[in-house]
């Protein structure tokens, strides 16, 4: 009995630092993304995404996508 609890304990605690890190990444990927149009409206090219800005997205769309693959390393807590 005590060796279940202690295993569900363990579970709950992991999936909370799972939780986190997926939280991490997509705060990580909405200020990425913010910054890709951000950046270029404080140097006047409002509208325009140049200058390598657009690598933004795609890093915005890699941190989101590592942020659903962490929830996936989430354990059973039965």
């Amino acid at each position: 009995m005590t060796d279940t609890r202690n295993r569900k304990l363990i579970a709950k605690r992991f999936n909370e630092h799972v939780k986190l890190l997926a939280t991490l990444f997509n705060a990580l990927s909405i200020a990425t993304f913010g910054a890709a149009f951000v950046v270029p409206l404080t140097q006047g090219q409002a509208g325009s995404i140049k200058d390598g800005h657009w690598i933004l997205l795609l890093v915005a769309l890699a941190l989101h996508m590592a942020g659903h693959i962490a929830i996936r390393f989430m354990r059973s807590e039965d």
